[in-house]
């Protein structure tokens, strides 16, 4: 039996002793953190990423909104339905009836709709007059001239429920007409989005407990050791929900996935003390000092496994969207708490059983450490080499990696709410305009309204822009500019297109959601047309602005935590190896399953986006447990006198299979978000589960190739340390 070092031995000892009271005050500090569960919220701030965050830029972006009459387009509901002969008297009566039950809705402020809307400039107006306008072409009647559609303007609100009432409402009244209604714009997903959150809870939390336990109690030869580190699971969801929950903190999108994660990350180590303990039974000791030795041999390495896991979580506080930072920052927590509670809950309650360890089946783990051992039966310089050929070929593949994300890229694309959207946006406009502000100190008259002009024709030869709003239109359609300026100063102006002193307009560019890179090469745009019109001064403002900007600063940010994420982890297993060799191939290890998944993701053309990123900084968190696991054991064979394979076929067959448990029921729970309602998610599981299969190969294969080859000094093996 390898040897243990002394001071944590003793302290497993009087923690074994002192078990009854460690019990009571671990439980009771859980009990109270679970108090908070009681105003745990569930929603979705879909304007999360249009937020400036105290950004200077940003919020020049935004600014244009708290001038009178420029409202944000949060608060406005788009809807359309198909209709054979839009200015009929059927279309007529299925709008009378859409807008008699909207206008009864207190959440409504108003409706814009073929009924009520009047050409610019005109005392009176009908509806083929108003659909043939320069103001409302392609908003009220479809562009395509067989759908109706319109805007309903909302107060601004944070009654979720009452929003999906009227929804609701709105979708039966005209399924009585004959009409199947679309509806799309913030308000519409925000409802949308809280639904999908609680149907993703709905399924994650129950499905992952009972395919966890099952795989647990199949994988543990002991019914009882297997219960305790399931047991760890729940204190460890309630505490952190918990702490949520006094935090003022909500379930939305991306926190939806926390209880998941932490149901799968906190019984890893429970796994490796359950194997540690029935291998110290079976040398001989009794329950207390069996569970006294387990303390004292995994204490550190576990300790440092949930520090790595922490860092990869805590590099996404670095993006600076709020529902970022809370699931790093919870998530992080979590794991504090799995690992508290593991070292303390699991030794002491270890201590009670004293029947025999039973049989092992049959079971997957016990395959992949046969297999792995078989592997040793090729000379390590293979396997070396041909990871290095992995990392060549990957490395170049990963040029071919591009940045894009769409703000809609969370959602299958076959969903109701994408289904709805692409609907409203191949008939009419679409639905978060861009925003071009445009400046004159001497307002738009004579040579700035000739030019305003002119910035509207260049927008709308864009490929990307269906039309363009502004007060060109109104002019246009027959309102004299004087009005205009009139209507202007007295806050009476439709869509805030221009200021009331008359100095800023403001030009509203409908397209699609196109993703980053459009957006960049329609900024590029933008900007070059403005250096050509020196009386204006124009810039890109507004949601999307704000928003795309956001999502590629975040980018970039996780691209920089998920390299720093590497040094620290770096650092740690530095720290605890003391090894600057082994610590470079615990890393190495780790680092070529990654690059592997990139290279994959380029060739076949995914493009790298936030929940790539977050995906890749959680994967490295807890890939890199499974290589300090089977190092920690190496050294401590290696101490205990073993030299050369003999050392690595000791580090395998012990410290192998709680490995290999441990990383198949990482993978079980990550399988099971692979159900989710949002597209999103089921990337990020979907790339999280396969660094870890890529993972779990390399640490069986990779690191002990690379421990035989490099991971004694030159000039034989001493059998003393590792380094």
């Amino acid at each position: 039996m390898t040897t243990l070092r002394p001071s944590l031995l003793t302290l497993g000892h009087w923690l074994v002793r002192r078990r009854v009271p460690v019990l009571v005050a671990v439980v009771l500090a859980a009990v109270v953190l679970a108090l908070g569960l009681r105003q745990l919220q569930v929603g979705f701030a879909v304007d999360a990423f249009f937020r400036s965050g105290g950004d200077p830029e940003l919020a020049a972006a935004l600014q244009h909104y708290r001038e009178p009459g420029l409202a944000p387009p949060d608060s406005l509901l788009a809807f359309g339905w198909s209709e054979a002969e839009p200015l009929g008297a059927a279309a007529r009566q299925r709008i009378d009836a859409f807008v008699a039950v909207a206008e009864a809705d207190p959440l409504v402020r108003s409706v814009i709709s073929l009924r009520g809307a009047t050409v610019p400039g005109h005392l009176g107006s009908t509806p083929a007059e108003v659909a043939a306008s320069r103001t409302w072409r392609d908003l009220l009647v479809a562009r395509t001239g067989d759908a109706v559609g319109g805007f309903v303007v909302l107060e601004r609100s944070d009654d979720l429920d009452g929003m999906a009432a009227l929804f609701e409402a709105l979708r039966i009244a005209m399924a009585g007409q004959g009409a199947q209604l679309n509806l799309c714009g913030l308000p519409y997903h925000r409802v949308a989005a809280r639904r999908l959150v609680r149907n993703d809870l709905a399924w994650f939390l129950p499905v992952g407990t009972a395919v966890s336990a099952v795989f647990l109690f199949w994988l543990v030869p002991h019914w009882l050791l297997a219960l305790q580190a399931l047991l760890v699971v729940p204190l460890v969801l309630v505490s952190t929900l918990g702490t949520m929950a006094w935090c003022g903190v909500g379930m939305t999108m991306l926190t939806s996935t926390l209880p998941t994660l932490l149901l799968c990350m906190s019984v890893a180590d429970g796994v490796h003390m359950v194997g540690r303990f029935l291998e110290e039974r079976g040398g001989g000791h009794d329950p207390r000092a069996a569970a006294a030795r387990t303390f004292a041999a995994l204490l550190v390495p576990c300790l440092l496994t949930s520090l790595t896991t922490c860092v990869g979580f805590l590099t996404l506080c670095t993006a600076g969207l709020r529902d970022l930072v809370h699931l790093g920052a919870f998530a992080a927590l979590g794991m504090g708490y799995a690992f508290v509670f593991t070292m303390t809950i699991l030794p002491a309650t270890m201590s009670f059983v004293a029947s025999p360890v039973g049989r092992r089946p049959r079971d997957p783990a016990s395959g992949l450490v046969r297999l792995s051992l078989a592997a040793l039966r090729v000379r390590p310089a293979v396997w070396v080499g041909l990871a290095a050929l992995g990392f060549v070929f990957a490395a170049v593949a990963c040029r071919g990696l591009q940045a894009d994300h769409r703000m809609t890229g969370d959602l299958w694309p076959d969903s109701a709410e994408m289904r709805q959207m692409r609907f409203y946006e191949q008939h009419f406009a679409g639905v978060i305009p861009a925003e071009v502000v445009a400046r004159c100190p001497t307002g738009f008259t004579g040579a700035a309204f000739t030019q305003l002009g002119a910035l509207c024709r260049h927008l709308e030869e864009d490929p990307g822009v269906s039309r363009t709003l502004s007060i060109v239109d109104l002019v246009d359609d027959g309102m004299p500019l004087a009005l205009v300026r009139g209507l202007s100063a007295a806050g009476a102006l439709p869509a805030g297109l221009l200021s009331p002193d008359g100095q800023t307009a403001r030009v509203l560019a409908f397209r699609g959601d196109l993703g980053t890179r459009a957006w960049r090469q329609f900024a590029a745009s933008v900007e070059s047309f403005a250096s050509a019109v020196p009386v204006l001064q124009v810039q890109l403002a507004g949601m999307q602005a704000v928003g795309t900007v956001q999502v590629l600063r975040m980018t970039e940010d996780l691209e920089q935590s998920f390299f720093g994420s590497i040094a620290v982890v770096f650092v740690l297993v530095l720290l605890s190896c003391r090894s600057l060799r082994l610590s470079l191939i615990a890393v190495v290890t780790c680092l070529l399953p990654l690059l592997c998944v990139l290279a994959a993701m380029a060739l076949g053309g995914v493009s790298l986006r936030p929940l790539t990123m977050i995906a890749f900084c959680v994967a490295f968190g807890l890939m890199i447990d499974d290589a300090i696991h089977l190092v920690a054991r190496w050294q401590e064979e290696r101490r205990s006198g073993r030299v050369g394979d003999g050392a690595v076929r000791a580090t395998l067959a012990t410290a192998g299979r709680p490995v290999c448990v441990t990383t198949v029921l990482l993978l079980v729970g990550f399988v099971v978000i692979l159900g989710s309602e949002f597209r999103g998610t089921f990337a990020f599981g979907a790339l999280v589960t396969t660094s870890l299969t890529l993972s779990l190969v390399a640490a069986l294969v990779l690191l002990p190739a690379l421990l035989r080859v490099f991971g004694v000094r030159r000039g034989g093996d001493t059998g003393r340390g590792g380094g």
